[in-house]
């Protein structure tokens, strides 16, 4: 039997895999392709990943359609780094009763670039048939992009796999990347026909990649918010989505940090406090004199708990929105301002909100950070010392801003 591996993050696997598959059987004559998910890759840090166990089980899902294919689950059972000399060398083990030929390895370009830094190359080479697949540019979507870490971050031409025998294989250039599917399944776009029924069905059952996260967090918005906070919350997600369009930020991050942001914001004092103390850091004078000023802490920590939401600009943007904060993220900003200005808002009017678009963001979020601690002066309330320093640095980021438009 001629074996054939692929391995990968399969995060989530794809059909761009299953026809990678197909070609190396119908074209090099291979009777068996393992798909071999990484436990930890050595080359790259996976973002926003699925766990080993549920990538093992999209992969099996995949693998189940095609006889020829199959889930190979050694290197997950073996955890740490995930070599793939370690794994021919296990495979050639377990199938060396029915193997007529070295395995093959398949790898895509991307990775061949730096075939020579692979732990054992030269051994690799001489003990496996390296098979080289034509690799597309890929649809990306950097927030959902993996790392490349340690020496892969730099490609050196010394490392080419053309120093290593190897087959290439003339396969369909599928523009199709997990990276893609990743942010599509978040963010609600079309991705069904990307994978494979199994995968679709398992991504949908585990909620895994953020699937229906909106829906999940404005239900849990709308049945524990009073209607006019809920509909207060649904407008700063409407008017946060306009604004990242304008400032070049992701809309679906400012409408999902905009329905989320006040859904502590009526539950008792003493739930507040015991939410927000899990974010580590400490609870202000201010806060402790009235703890409803604890609700976008808590609110953010709630996220990260019950929603499984680890991005952190949305977790920042829905902690930040009542205080601001220093070296805030540009989506902590966006919803910073909207919470303030969304159209319900007595001054928030069409000329009011068209003449702050007209600035830099950083401007913006200055002209309605200020206008906000005016109020509060003239309320005779506090000021949070946070809310001061925010001020002062977003002076000196506008001052900047208006300096480079000027040269």
């Amino acid at each position: 039997m001629k074996i054939a591996i692929l391995g990968g993050s399969f995060n989530p696997p794809h059909i761009g895999h299953l026809i990678l598959a197909d070609t190396v059987c119908t074209q090099l004559g291979y009777d068996k392709v393992l798909f071999v998910p990484v436990y930890n890759p050595p080359h790259k840090e996976l973002r926003h990943a699925a766990s080993p166990a549920h990538r093992l089980a999209m992969v099996g899902a995949m693998a189940a359609e095609d006889s020829r294919f199959a889930a190979e689950s050694c290197e997950i059972d073996r955890a740490g780094v995930s070599y793939t000399y370690d794994t021919v060398c296990y495979l050639e083990e377990k199938y060396k009763d029915v193997l007529t030929d070295k395995i093959g390895v398949i790898m895509g370009q991307d990775l061949a670039q730096d075939f020579g830094k692979w732990e054992n190359a030269e051994k690799l080479a001489q003990k496996a048939r390296l098979i080289l697949a034509l690799r597309p540019t890929e649809i990306r979507n950097k927030a959902f992009e993996n790392k490349a870490k340690g020496a892969y971050s730099h490609h050196e031409s010394e490392y080419s796999i053309d120093n290593y025998p190897h087959v290439m294989l003339t396969n369909p250039e599928v523009a199709i990347s997990s990276t893609d599917i990743r942010a599509r399944v978040v963010h609600g776009d079309a991705w069904q026909y990307l994978v494979s029924r199994g995968v679709y069905n398992y991504i949908r059952e585990q909620k895994l990649y953020g699937y229906g996260l909106f829906d999940r967090v404005q239900a849990y918005a709308k049945e524990h918010l009073s209607v006019a906070r809920y509909e207060h919350s649904v407008r700063v997600g409407e008017t946060a989505e306009k604004m990242c369009a304008l400032y070049g930020e992701d809309p679906f991050k400012g409408k999902l940090a905009g329905v989320a942001h006040d859904i502590c914001k009526e539950i008792t004092g003493e739930d507040m406090l015991s939410l927000a103390e899990q974010d580590g850091k400490p609870i202000t004078e201010l806060e402790k004199g009235k703890l409803s000023l604890l609700h976008g802490r808590a609110a953010a920590i709630k996220l990260r708990k019950d929603f499984d939401i680890t991005d952190e600009d949305v977790l920042e943007a829905v902690a930040c929105h009542t205080f601001g904060g220093e070296n805030l993220c540009n989506l902590a900003k966006i919803v910073f301002v909207a919470d303030k200005i969304e159209p319900s808002r007595p001054q928030s009017t069409d000329e009011y909100r068209a003449n702050l678009f007209s600035m830099s963001l950083n401007a913006m979020t200055l002209s309605v950070v200020q206008e906000n601690i005016d109020y509060l002066n003239k309320k005779g309330k506090a000021v949070a010392d946070v809310s001061l320093r925010f001020c002062d640095e977003l002076k000196k980021s506008a001052a900047k801003d208006a300096e480079g438009e000027t040269q």
